[in-house]
């Protein structure tokens, strides 16, 4: 019996593992797909909480916002657009989180908010779609 647990408990952490893994891979090979679903789903739930919306039209209305997302950053000037805010954006999320674990180090906190901010860029640069100029 003990091993059936053991056996249960380590293949739950290699499916979490796999996981976390894909999520790290898309993340950083296709991150303009990552964060429209991102924001398809804080768009989703936030429809629900806020808006008091059924789940329905919360699933409906992050799905929506997922497709224009990609749409957008489709485009010549709408990837820029995107590619900034989000990038700023992750850039904040990096630093609040060394804002956090370096209990209030400022040095730390812009050097991560500078740094977090330029490889996310790049990695949206690494990850723009070729247009040749039609968009």
């Amino acid at each position: 019996m003990a091993t059936f647990f053991l056996t249960s408990f380590f293949s739950i952490i290699a499916l979490a593992v796999g996981v976390l893994i894909f999520i790290i891979g898309l993340f950083i090979n296709e991150i303009t797909i990552f964060e429209s679903i991102a924001v398809g789903i804080v768009s989703g739930v936030l429809s629900n909480h806020f808006l008091h919306w059924h789940p329905a039209f919360s699933l409906l209305a992050g799905i929506g916002i997922c497709i224009l997302m990609l749409w957008v950053q489709s485009t010549r000037y709408g990837f820029w657009i995107i590619a900034i805010i989000m990038s700023l954006l992750w850039g904040f999320i990096f630093c609040l989180i060394t804002y956090i674990f370096t209990e209030g180090d400022l040095i730390w906190t812009y050097v991560v908010f500078g740094l977090g901010s330029v490889i996310t860029m790049l990695l949206h640069l690494k990850a723009r779609p070729v247009t040749n100029g039609a968009n």
